[in-house]
């Protein structure tokens, strides 16, 4: 009779604990020491910038099964504080913009990067002498319909406290310098600046940071001739104080003209001398209309007692039916830009959650999420610097989550992603079950099989209080629709 039962545990540890072997690892699509961005060349290369061991500057044309086509060096910016994002032109090209620095001085120039990596270059005919340099928060690029470059910067001479005028020059296809404008009234703040095409495609819109240090966010909407024809105030209204513009991706949704935001939430308190803030943990993902800017609606990533990471630069992107694919980190540990697992989220129009998956590896933290890029077939692509335990440095790396990730709970097991987690691991007084599931619920066993505890899941996390539980290992399993979806162990200090 023992020995029934004591088979009877292996087989409930082996099936009910949660000790499921994947199918599959998330597909490590590229790897180079460092990876700064990717973008479609075709419907099937890759194009990424990133940089060898020797810190070589360098572009990689990579096929659709990840092997490397081709690579050329990049001397020209090796020493030059490029935005290293890349940009699809107007006219179908692809390529990045480059600010290079001489004897206090910045040049322009626009690089053009064809099938064969063979690249030209275009120089504008404009210097600047008042670029502050130590912040380049200020520094973004934008294209408009008619093929003239937006380019805005802080300027040195206007820091006070904090905050900077902030020159914005319009440029020609040709890169001749049509007009500027200096936007110093009211001071934006270094917390915060981001520039993306206004629907149209007509001009630029702005949201900067002002008030309190960065605590509410404006945006200004210019046309062509850097006129400011609307101003839309503490443009997240409906979070607020949660801040939705700090530390951001912006993208505009060219399918249906609306911009999509994803971020660090930030909560805030204004007092006499500025203001506090008192909480920024969680993933807050945002929608913006396109006539007015006004936020039409706000979803949390994951809400967590363990914070997350910002949305970092080219986050966003979308499907060929204009849905929403965003990116970021979760469980960030004490380095700020570290994160132990790897989020992303596919989302209607309307913000609502088709799916949301995890990945996370043993001994690993991964940082700079972004880079994020849906294919003609619907994979995504993201990059990320991955970081081994007791192991200097870090490796750049580009994931494939294959379409198939997002259709459904087998699905996303078969690549290796999760669809609920557990964490703190091991804990004390509280577990908490995150998922983006609905109709579900959560089971804990211990470890005779034994049910004790069962709550149904309402929200993105369930904290369930643990204090009087005996130390030792249980057994939590994620019910979805009648079957199990997610388990795993979870130990209690």
């Amino acid at each position: 009779m023992k020995k029934v039962k004591f088979y009877t545990l292996i087989v409930f540890l082996l099936i009910a604990g949660g000790v499921k072997m994947q199918a599959q690892e998330p597909q490590r699509f590229f790897e180079r020491h460092y990876i700064d961005d990717l973008i479609f060349m075709n419907e099937k290369d890759l194009l990424v910038l990133g940089a060898d061991e020797a810190a070589d500057v360098a572009l990689y044309k990579v096929n659709e099964n990840g092997e490397l086509i081709n690579r050329v060096v990049l001397p020209s910016i090796q020493d030059n504080n490029s935005l290293r994002h890349l940009a699809r032109f107007g006219d179908g090209s692809v390529g990045l913009f480059v600010t290079k620095y001489s004897n206090d001085t910045i040049h322009l120039q626009k690089m053009t990067v064809h099938e064969d990596l063979s690249v030209d270059t275009m120089d504008f005919n404009w210097v600047g002498y008042d670029f502050y340099r130590f912040i380049s928060g200020g520094e973004q690029w934008v294209e408009d319909a008619l093929g003239n470059f937006y380019y805005s910067y802080y300027v040195d001479t206007l820091w006070t406290s904090g905050h900077h005028g902030l020159r914005i020059l319009k440029f020609d296809g040709n890169g001749e310098l049509l007009t500027e404008r200096l936007l110093d009234d009211p001071a934006p703040s270094s917390s915060g600046c981001y520039m993306f095409p206004t629907p149209d495609m007509m001009g630029c819109r702005l949201v900067l940071a002002g008030n309190g240090g960065g605590s509410i966010y404006n945006c200004y909407t210019l046309d062509g001739d850097l006129n400011t024809i609307a101003i839309k105030e503490n443009i997240d209204q409906l979070s607020y104080p949660m801040r939705c513009g700090w530390i951001a991706c912006f993208r505009m949704n060219p399918y249906n003209g609306k911009t999509y935001t994803i971020n660090m939430e930030d909560e805030v308190i204004p007092t006499p001398s500025g203001y506090i803030v008192v909480h920024n943990e969680d993933v807050l993902m945002s929608v913006f209309d396109a006539d007015n800017f006004e936020q039409l609606a706000y979803t949390w990533g994951i809400t967590s007692e363990i914070p997350c990471t910002p949305g970092q630069p080219n986050s966003i992107d979308f499907g060929e039916n204009g849905d929403v694919y965003m990116a970021s980190g979760m469980d960030k540990p004490d380095n700020w830009f570290f994160s132990k697992s790897l989020y992303i989220v596919h989302l209607d129009e309307d913000l609502n959650k088709l799916q949301e998956v995890y990945y996370k590896e043993d001994n690993t933290e991964l940082m700079y999420f972004g880079g994020l890029r849906v294919g003609s077939e619907g994979d995504v692509f993201v990059k990320c610097q991955v970081a081994k335990t007791n192991m200097t440095g870090t490796t750049g790396a580009i994931f494939k989550v294959p379409k198939e990730a997002f259709d459904g709970i087998d699905e996303a097991h078969d690549n290796g992603l999760k669809v609920a987690v557990a964490y703190p691991n091991p804990g004390k007084d509280v577990l908490n079950i995150r998922t983006g599931l609905q109709n579900a619920r959560v089971e804990i066993y211990d470890l005779s099989g034994k049910l004790i505890y069962n709550q149904e899941i309402t929200d993105n996390i369930t904290s369930i209080n643990t204090v009087h539980w005996p130390s030792g290992t249980y057994i939590w399993k994620v019910i979805a629709n009648g079957k199990e979806a997610e388990s795993g162990k979870w130990i209690k200090q």
